[in-house]
């Protein structure tokens, strides 16, 4: 499964309402039983990091940023970029970047529970990032782990008597849980975190991800608790769904945290993918058929979206693209991606961007960088 957030058009995510994946800026990725991803588009992040302007003669610039950190009185974006360890400190600007000790900080709220969905867990390392008074709090481990892995993560969930864990079941042969997401019960309120990194100390240390992390959500009256009226963009639903995909009762208290919850304050649609083959109504209410859908009702008007404007994928990982790109890279998925408001657009050009030996070569890590790419012909 896979799910992403998508920001509505008119509505800023940095408003006075106060996430090994891609990282662009505009979407996040999480999912559940299968492939599990979530995206968000925010317009109000600023550049956070150098750029290079390669010229026709070879020669490479260095495009830097102010060397000052932003102006005081900045709304808090709700989209971040992970603390990187060994760059300069204005990339690491909090206005900016967030670290996982950051999320899970006191200052956040008063943490009464948690649930982690992640691809990969080192749970010793993980339960270190929570404040120590607040690590004998329940928490929810939703994985994939099978066979050795499995018999790994219940070894070292074994010392804390606080977590559960929860294997997500894979209906198809191919696929993955590769959802990150955290779900953060306060007694103020609670909290969704949508992230690309999964739950290791190396993916928090050196390497860019990108943090979506919604308000505070406060608790609603009885009342309105007990009615069924649609709420804000429908990120409530499209998240209610979603748990309800993995089956099993281990998510119904969380569901059941979720109904009892004000979410009009999230500004964003959420797109998730589930494994299966759906069917009438289910076609649209998942995967890229879902964001063809939102994308229609919601986008940009055709009028101010000019054809020629290529749709540009960027990645850092590569699953099956299809037999070849005409019969679905370049067809259905491009077709989703290309849809503005009213319209379901033409043939678009795509362009996909992948780390290459260049890039690899001069990141922090060096080659370390490209140990779990795929080469490409």
């Amino acid at each position: 499964m896979e799910s992403r957030l998508a920001e509505r058009p008119g509505q800023c995510s940095s408003g006075s309402t106060p996430d090994r994946d891609n990282k662009d800026t505009a979407e996040i990725e999480m999912q559940p039983p299968v492939t599990k991803k979530a995206k968000t588009e925010s317009t109000s992040m600023p550049s956070t990091s150098a750029s290079t302007s390669t010229s026709s003669d070879g020669t490479t610039a260095e495009i830097k940023p102010p060397a000052s950190s932003p102006a005081s009185g900045v709304s808090s974006p709700l989209f971040y970029l992970t603390k990187v360890r060994g760059i300069p400190d204005y990339y690491n600007n909090p206005n900016m970047a967030t670290g996982i000790k950051d999320i899970l900080s006191p200052s956040m709220g008063e943490l009464v529970a948690s649930a982690q969905f992640n691809y990969m867990f080192d749970i010793p390392w993980l339960m270190q990032q929570y404040p120590e008074s607040k690590r004998n709090m329940p928490l929810l481990i939703v994985h994939g782990e099978q066979r050795e892995g499995l018999i790994r993560l219940k070894t070292e969930a074994k010392p804390f008597p606080n977590i559960k864990l929860f294997q997500a079941k894979l209906e198809i042969m191919f696929g993955t849980h590769h959802s990150k997401m955290m779900l953060i019960a306060y007694k103020e309120g609670m909290r969704v975190v949508i992230h690309t990194a999964n739950l290791i100390a190396k993916d928090w240390d050196q390497k860019t991800q990108g943090v979506w992390i919604s308000p505070v959500f406060h608790q609603l009256t009885s009342a309105a608790a007990s009615q069924t009226s649609a709420e804000g963009t429908g990120f409530k639903q499209d998240l209610l769904d979603y748990l309800q995909a993995y089956g099993g009762t281990a998510l119904n208290e969380w569901k059941q945290r979720l109904k009892e919850h004000d979410l009009s304050s999230a500004r964003v649609r959420l797109i998730a993918s589930v494994p299966g083959a759906h069917t009438g109504a289910n076609m649209h209410k998942w995967g890229h058929l879902k964001l063809r859908k939102v994308l229609l009702q919601h986008g940009p008007p055709s009028s101010s979206v000019d054809e020629h404007w290529p749709v540009v994928g960027q990645f850092s990982s590569i699953g099956s693209l299809g037999p070849s790109s005409q019969q679905w890279l370049s067809s259905e998925w491009l077709l989703s991606l290309s849809t503005n408001g009213r319209k379901e657009a033409g043939a678009a050009v795509t362009m996909r961007k992948y780390p290459n030996l260049q890039l690899v070569r001069a990141g922090i890590l060096y080659y370390l960088h490209g140990y779990g790419l795929a080469a490409l012909e």
